[in-house]
């Protein structure tokens, strides 16, 4: 969806995208994702639809390798000290032709700033700086609620984890502040 009107851009930020974090997500961040002892379990954040998703993950990772791969860099900090990791949005596959995906989650992602489940709704940040650096990081609905994040990034969020999704589908969604553009698959 594309507003009417610009949306208030917090400083410094590009665009958002965001995504609820379920407890089979975390089992992903400790590379402990299977269910079954047969396998490893997938190590990835799938969004869908693939084709809302495509054009802002575009914008954060800028490069294609010749699998159309979505190609660019996540930065973090480790305590005092910045670091940085290949990040990459992969195609659908055949088994799943309407989800991009993140792979690999249990590597780059800054998982020493994961809340605690007791702390709420945890959620996924993946917020792309006016400088062009894609951040990732992670709250929690509380945290949003509590009027320490910016109105144009809480209201949005919030209301799109207030919406009404199937059964077992996580929030996700993302706010482009130079285009206007907002998505959110819940109704």
């Amino acid at each position: 969806m594309t507003t009417d009107a610009v949306l208030p851009k917090p400083a410094g930020i590009a665009r958002i995208v965001y995504k609820e974090i379920l407890e089979g997500d975390r089992r992903k961040f400790e590379a402990q994702s299977n269910d079954a002892q047969t396998g490893g379990g997938a190590r990835d954040l799938r969004f869908r639809p693939y084709d809302k998703f495509l054009p802002v993950f575009e914008r954060l990772f800028p490069d294609k390798d010749e699998n159309d791969i979505c190609v660019g860099r996540f930065t973090w900090m480790e305590g005092k000290k910045q670091d940085s990791n290949d990040a990459f949005f992969h195609p659908p596959t055949n088994a799943r032709p309407n989800e991009g995906r993140i792979a690999s989650v249990d590597k780059f992602l800054p998982l020493n700033s994961l809340p605690p489940q007791e702390d709420g709704t945890t959620i996924l940040m993946i917020i792309q700086r006016d400088d062009g650096t894609v951040w990732p990081s992670f709250t929690t609905d509380v945290s949003l609620a509590s009027g320490a994040w910016h109105e144009a990034v809480s209201n949005i969020v919030l209301t799109c984890l207030r919406a009404h999704r199937r059964a077992g589908v996580s929030c996700c969604g993302y706010i482009d502040y130079e285009t206007s553009e907002v998505f959110c698959n819940g109704k």
